[in-house]
């Protein structure tokens, strides 16, 4: 955000980035919990009478129930602040985990589900614009990155513990996770931007040394003035949605944000959380649970080496790295299954090559956690101003949920009618189109301030706009 007085401190900026990122260990749990809990309505464990078509959308409508939580996020994040909004995500999440532990009715636990995404939806659009706008530009990708470790531990402990405690038990792990991060989030400050958006520079100047750990006044002073001269400057442009679409210097912006949103999602992340204990079962000798916990582990531990990753390289090199060994590995799982459902090969075959579809799997876990997994919240909150971010980030998040309801949804009925190898596959096209995109679209945000990254893209803007007319010229 801004350079730092040597009188400062970044102890608040770590304490608040690990309270909010909190959120997404509740994220990881809910989009875990399928894997434990499916085999249960199977065997009959969680006493619940159930389809796989009625599990498929109780899986599927947590991400769709986040397309109504980014429209609360973007109004609450603009009329309340940034820290109410945090708040305000904890009660969604609370009903809905509360009706998942008391209802063995389907249709209501669907509902349970849709709640559970709104609170998603609010947290997916609130969390990053709160830590990209109070960070330092040094910290601002590693505390980016706890957002997808966070998630990660919320998935660990579903995959760890789920699978061999009672349904109940399970459920009540998912609840108090909730309860936790509205615990944790109590204490956090406002964003100094929030405040300045809406001119209130003494309650921004008091957030802003607190963040910051700093008492000096005359640095505070200054590097407020900087922050205010471009908020005053992106607020003269409308905040609305037309305003985002129809603004020449939005517009690489939003190419970039959505095409990496593409990639983040239809990777298949979510469909292979959700079903991670059926896939082993079908394909490895390994037991379902057991893969799960070591898919949590190494998913943790790649997040974790993402965090400290992301201070020291680039985020487009870590994007591409990312995104090729993402393609490879949903590419060699698609192989397995290939030659599982269309050649048909003995067990004895498939035995000796079991190997293939648990590297490839944990491949794509470690590939996916190092930079698609979480770099594209970091990237949207980066690279529009503030006028129109919470609006940005509200989009990004609706198109992000759509595609994950697209996925997650459709997994069973492609598996079912096409062929395993075909939904892996299908993955891993999208990562190889990825990899031109991050080369050839995305820019570099690392090392670079908010205002400086605005000031880029605004040169871009310009450039082409000339470039434009020249021609309408011709």
């Amino acid at each position: 955000m801004c350079s730092v007085s040597e009188s400062s401190s970044r102890r608040v900026q770590y304490l608040a980035g690990l309270s909010v990122s909190f959120a997404f260990t509740f994220t990881g749990a809910v989009l875990s919990w399928p894997s434990p809990a499916i085999p249960k309505f199977k065997n009959g464990e969680a006493n619940v009478q159930i389809t796989d078509e009625q599990s498929s959308w109780v899986v599927a409508l947590c991400p769709l129930g986040a397309l109504l939580g980014c429209y609360f996020g973007q109004v609450l994040n603009e009329k309340v602040g940034r820290r109410r909004t945090i708040l305000a995500s904890v009660l969604p999440g609370l009903i809905g985990a509360l009706l998942i532990l008391f209802t063995k009715t389907p249709w209501l636990m669907c509902v349970a589900r849709s709640i559970i995404g709104v609170g998603n939806g609010i947290t997916a659009v609130v969390t990053m614009v709160y830590i990209t706008e109070i960070a330092d530009k040094e910290i601002r990708g590693a505390l980016g990155m706890l957002v997808q470790v966070m998630m990660n531990i919320g998935g660990l402990l579903v995959y760890g513990i789920g699978p061999f405690v009672s349904y109940t038990a399970l459920n009540s792990i998912v609840l108090s996770i909730v309860i936790l991060y509205g615990i944790a989030c109590l204490w956090v400050p406002e964003s100094p931007y929030y405040h300045l958006k809406d001119g209130r520079l003494a309650l921004a100047k008091k957030e802003f040394m607190f963040i910051k750990g700093t008492k000096d006044d005359k640095w505070a002073s200054e590097q407020l003035a900087i922050m205010r001269s471009h908020v005053v400057e992106s607020m003269a442009n409308k905040t609305t949605t037309k305003e985002l679409f129809t603004n020449m210097r939005y517009r690489k912006a939003l190419y970039v944000v959505a095409g990496l949103k593409v990639l983040q999602y239809m990777t298949g992340t979510c469909a292979i959380q959700a079903y991670l204990e059926p896939i082993f079962s079908q394909s490895s000798s390994v037991s379902g649970p057991y893969v799960s916990i070591v898919y949590g582990f190494v998913q943790l531990a790649a997040g974790i080496t993402a965090t400290f990753l992301t201070a020291c390289v680039g985020r487009r090199v870590l994007m591409l790295t990312s995104s090729i060994g993402v393609a490879i590995s949903l590419t060699a799982v698609g192989i397995y299954f290939f030659l599982q459902d269309y050649y048909q090969l003995s067990a004895q075959t498939l035995s000796s090559l079991s190997a293939i579809p648990l590297v490839g799997v944990l491949g794509f876990n470690i590939l996916y956690s190092i930079g698609l997994g979480n770099l594209p919240y970091i990237m949207q909150a980066e690279l529009f101003p503030i006028n129109v971010k919470t609006v940005a980030s509200s989009l990004a998040t609706m198109m992000a949920a759509i595609l994950n309801f697209f996925v997650t949804k459709s997994y069973q009925g492609i598996k079912d009618f096409f062929g395993h190898y075909t939904v892996f596959w299908s993955f891993a096209s999208i990562a190889y189109f990825g990899i031109f995109f991050i080369y050839f679209f995305v820019p570099e945000t690392k090392g670079k301030t908010l205002e400086e990254v605005q000031d880029n893209l605004n040169v871009e803007a310009v450039e082409m706009e000339q470039l434009n007319k020249e021609k309408q010229k011709e």
